[in-house]
């Protein structure tokens, strides 16, 4: 359902073996998957178990 976590909020996610912060920029709900961005040019798919909330503020997401 993508409940826990809205575009904008900063999480922590794996990037191979590297866990790196990242901010959810889009909610796929067809395929169950947050799009997590983490720079301007890296950027995947991930399910919403595979995420961790960051303790940090809320990034705004131009869209």
């Amino acid at each position: 359902m993508l409940t826990q976590f809205e575009i904008g909020d900063l999480v922590f996610a794996k990037l191979g073996t590297v866990p790196l912060v990242g901010v959810v920029v889009y909610k796929d709900v067809k395929r169950s998957r947050y799009l997590i961005r983490f720079s301007g040019v890296q950027q995947d798919y991930y399910a919403e178990d595979e995420l961790t909330p960051y303790p940090g503020k809320k990034v705004k997401v131009n869209k």
